[in-house]
Parts: structure tokens; C-alpha cells; sequence
């Protein structure tokens, strides 16, 4: 008994319940339906709005209708793209006119309300005005990486191929390269990342080992045969000192490239000094013994002992020690013409002056000069 009154009681709570759900999403539905109806009617009293105020003459409206007969005459373009010098002044105050918008746009966008209103907004919605340029050249560039994928199944483009686009797509691995590393970057949204991954965009690339010589191996055979050219027209490796003259004005090469000799042994002279510390170095050792072989003189290490040249060094040492000389100077009642000789009787003296306890000593030098013609005389 008390079970069938168990499943009565549930089987009323469920249709309640369901009664409930029904009328919980007629509610819904209805709700729906009149925020719908508001916004329409919100849109069209906007409208009107836009309509009227439009209407009216105003420099606003003024520099909206310029725009649209731009937009009409450029194949739907509203930047506005301006050339100082030249562009007239028509094509000038409407440039101006426009980035004014945009910035006015930014204000709206931060609350501040007074710059621009609603209306006019709409207004250059209904246009398709163009409210960042940089993002406006970002959906470009990915409309027509997209148009390249399609054509050709990759994303490998070459300078020479198209230089905007390989741009594009360096930038794009850089900033997600970045992205990865913690840093900000605010290119590169999730929305823009979720459209590359539509796409099977290849994020990180990678390089392939060349067997050909390198840039910078290239570079040092080529720079090597002019070094090589100018010891059999000079007789020497000291570009150094010929640049000097050719600056000024004693002279000209007799190749233009020998102008480009100084960087190069300046590059070869700090390379080296890598390799000798045990750091990463373009030259190895087969290079710098050409170079060596060939007259090249090396800088020595900062390790390396120099000895002194009597440069600026050696001249401030020497400086130092005559002013230490002339601030202690002899005692004034010494005279160097009269040739004395310390006595030891003098010695003996300062010595018990100085260590009382020591007993005195007998003199041991030969009597002074003047002792000796007091002798004489008597």
C-alpha cells in the first residue's frame, strides 16, 4: 500500500516537473523573443537616428559624404592613404579627418563618450570603415597567405617570391617564439592563432644541414685573395697605414675593394683572439696559419705579459716618481758641493738614538775633508 503511494507521489513530482521545464522555457523563448524585438527596435530608432542626424548640415557630415565618395572611387578603400607632398589638401584634411575618428573610436572604447557618438559610429560601420589599419594589413596579409596555401600547399615563400608575404610569416614565428618564452605579444591574440592553426600553419621550421660553404667561409676566400693582391702590388700586409694616407687625400688604391681590407683584418684579428682564449671563432687554425704565413701581424692576449715601450704608461710612471722625488726633498743643511761623507761616528750616533741598548761603534770611515786640512795646519 504505502508503495503505491510512493510511485503516485513520484510519478506526480515528475510531471511537475516537466510542467515546470515547459513552462521555464516558454518563459525563455519569450524573454528571447523581446530582448530580439527591443534590440530591433533600438536598431531602427538608432537609425532614424543616424538618418536624421545625417541630414543636417554639419562639418562632420561634411567630411562623412568626402569619405564615401572616396570609398566609391578607391574600390571600397576608407585609410585614406595621404602622400606629404604628393597629395592636395583635399586628400590631406580627409587623411586627418580620419585618423581623428579612429582615435576618437579608441576614447569610446575606454568609456570616454564625448569624443564621438553612437550614431556616428553606425554611420561608419554601414560604410565598413576601417577602424585599425594594423589590423585591416593583418587580415590582408592572412588572406593572402591563405590564397598561397591553396595554390601551392605550403607555406615556404622566399624574399624573391614575394617579400611582404615571407615578412609576414617570419614576423608570425617570431612573436610565437616569444609568445612561448613568456613574453607579450600583442599581435599575435588566440583569435589570430586559432585562424593560423585553421590552417595547418607550420610554426617552427626546420633548417636542413648544408653540405655548400657558408656565408662567412665564402666571405674569408674572397676577402683572403684581395689581401693576397695587395701584398704583391705594396710589398706588405699593413693596410692600416695606407687607409691613413688614402683619407687624406695622398693616393687612391689601387683596387676599391683594399678599402674594405682594414674591417676585414680587424675581424680577423678579434676572431682570433676567440679561437686562442678557447671561445667560438669563425677562423680555425688553417685559416689563421694562411693569414700568418701570408704577413699578418697578431694582437697579443690580454693574458700575455707586454713589455713597456716607453708609451703614455711609462711616461706617467716616470712622472710619479720625479714628483715623489721633488715632496721629499734632502735636509736644507746638507750641501752637495761640499762632497761629505758620512761619518760612522754620525752612524754610530743615530743607531743609539734609535736603539738605546746597542752599544756605539767605532768610526770606521776616514776623517771628513775639513778634518783633514785642520791636520795640516797644525
Amino acid at each position: 500500500m504505502q508503495q503505491q503511494q510512493s510511485q503516485v507521489h513520484l510519478a506526480a513530482s515528475e510531471s511537475a516537473l516537466l510542467a515546470a521545464q515547459a513552462q521555464h522555457a516558454q518563459s525563455k523563448a519569450a524573454y528571447e523573443e523581446t530582448v530580439a524585438k527591443v534590440e530591433r527596435l533600438k536598431s531602427q530608432f538608432r537609425e532614424q537616428i543616424m538618418d536624421e542626424s545625417l541630414r543636417q548640415s554639419c562639418r562632420w557630415n561634411d567630411m562623412y559624404y568626402k569619405l564615401v565618395e572616396w570609398k566609391e572611387q578607391h574600390g571600397g578603400d576608407t585609410t585614406v592613404p595621404c602622400d606629404a607632398k604628393a597629395s592636395s589638401e583635399e586628400v590631406k584634411k580627409l587623411n586627418r579627418w580620419v585618423i581623428n575618428q579612429r582615435t576618437a573610436y579608441k576614447y569610446f572604447m575606454n568609456g570616454d563618450k564625448k569624443h564621438i557618438k553612437d550614431h556616428r559610429i553606425d554611420a561608419l560601420n554601414k560604410i565598413g570603415f576601417c577602424w585599425s589599419v594594423q589590423d585591416q594589413q593583418w587580415d590582408n596579409n592572412f588572406e593572402e597567405l591563405r590564397r598561397h596555401k591553396a595554390d601551392t600547399g605550403t607555406f615556404h615563400v622566399t624574399i624573391k617570391q614575394n617579400r611582404k608575404l615571407a615578412t609576414f610569416i617570419s614576423r608570425l614565428r617570431t612573436a610565437m617564439s616569444h609568445k612561448e618564452q613568456g613574453l607579450i605579444q600583442a599581435e599575435l591574440t588566440d583569435e589570430r592563432i586559432n585562424k593560423l592553426n585553421s590552417l595547418d600553419f607550420t610554426w617552427h621550421m626546420k633548417r636542413k644541414k648544408r653540405n655548400t660553404p657558408t656565408r662567412d667561409t665564402v666571405k674569408f676566400d674572397v676577402m683572403y685573395e684581395h689581401l693576397v693582391s695587395f701584398k704583391e702590388i705594396y710589398g706588405h700586409t699593413k693596410v692600416n697605414k695606407l687607409e691613413k694616407e688614402w683619407k687624406k687625400g695622398n693616393g687612391v688604391p689601387e683596387k676599391k675593394v683594399f678599402r674594405r681590407l682594414p674591417l676585414f683584418l680587424a675581424f680577423a684579428r678579434k676572431e682570433q683572439l676567440l679561437f686562442l682564449e678557447g671561445h667560438p671563432s669563425s677562423l680555425d687554425e688553417d685559416k689563421i696559419q694562411m693569414l700568418t704565413e701570408l704577413g699578418v701581424e697578431w694582437k697579443k692576449p690580454a693574458s700575455e705579459p707586454r713589455k713597456s715601450t716607453g708609451g703614455e704608461a711609462t711616461r706617467k710612471k716616470k712622472k710619479k716618481g720625479e714628483q715623489s722625488e721633488l715632496s721629499n726633498p734632502p735636509h736644507p743643511g746638507f750641501n752637495y758641493e761640499d762632497n761629505y761623507d758620512v761619518s760612522a761616528d754620525a752612524v754610530a750616533a743615530a743607531a743609539a738614538l734609535r736603539h738605546p741598548g746597542l752599544p756605539t761603534l767605532p768610526p770606521m770611515n776616514p776623517p771628513m775633508k775639513h778634518d783633514q786640512e785642520e791636520q795640516r795646519e797644525i
